[in-house]
């Protein structure tokens, strides 16, 4: 983890948060004290879900959780996607144009971000 430029955080929504072995895995790349892998790293958060605001509620608890470990989070666009079996195939390819170019959007914003904070805050490496 430590060796990354950036982070894109992909989750479904448990209980309007994140799954727990999720949330394991991040207290674990941020620990020991003072070996915090998120530590400045550029981070965005999406997700999908079945329910109509996708996954508003559990990116607001990652985004808590991103901002105790000093991950530098993009904070727009924000990306809830409702997820539909007829929009998302079960190969992966998405078949609804308009989610297909916003999905697309939200990654071009996210490369300019990666560069720009990468620019004024270099990754440390330990």
């Amino acid at each position: 983890m430590a060796a990354v430029d950036a982070v894109l955080f992909g989750s479904p929504e448990y209980n309007r948060s994140i799954p727990g072995a999720f949330k394991n895995a991040i207290d674990w790349a941020s620990r020991p004290w003072g070996q915090n892998s998120f530590d400045h790293i550029p981070a965005a958060v999406i997700g999908a879900s079945i329910g109509q605001i996708g996954t508003a509620m559990g990116q607001q608890s990652l985004r808590g959780v991103l901002s105790f470990c000093n991950a530098r989070q993009m904070t727009s666009p924000e990306a809830y996607i409702q997820f539909s079996p007829a929009v998302f195939l079960d190969d992966g390819e998405i078949t609804d144009d308009s989610t297909r170019e916003f999905l697309r959007a939200v990654m071009t914003e996210f490369r300019t971000y990666v560069e720009m904070v990468l620019t004024v805050l270099p990754r440390r490496r330990e």
